[in-house]
């Protein structure tokens, strides 16, 4: 996405509203599973969001098993939805079309990968220059 593009609102991309995603209790996160075919898939969507990544200078919380990966969108400094966040929830719905994620189904493995994302940054030293 362009820098003269607007970002997309959050409301277009929760599950109320017809998007995939959902936002945390807190209202400072937009997160979401992806499902794939294959762990190859998977992982060359993984790429492709990392690249997305080093171009916006933003990094998500995220977890992987196998063809599956949970994203969690927010920002350490200042802490809350940024819109960095918006606009790369939006490249990963994009990227996961072009991927061929599969359809969505019941919450139960996203919850267990949201568990691990929490854990990784349960300190909040994901953000901190070493």
């Amino acid at each position: 996405m362009s820098s003269s593009q607007a970002a997309p609102k959050p409301d277009s991309l929760l599950v109320s509203n017809g998007g995939r995603w959902t936002l945390t209790a807190d209202g400072e996160a937009l997160e979401r599973s992806f499902k794939f075919k294959t762990f190859t898939k998977t992982w060359d969507f993984m790429t492709a969001v990392s690249l997305q990544c080093k171009i916006h200078n933003h990094h998500p919380e995220w977890s992987n098993v196998y063809n599956t990966t949970f994203i969690r969108w927010t920002t350490h400094v200042p802490k809350g939805l940024s819109e960095k966040d918006i606009n790369l929830a939006s490249i990963c719905d994009s990227l996961a079309r072009d991927f061929g994620e599969l359809e969505p189904e019941p919450e139960t493995s996203s919850c267990e990968m949201r568990g691990l994302a929490d854990e990784v940054v349960k300190d909040g030293s994901c953000c901190v220059k070493k």
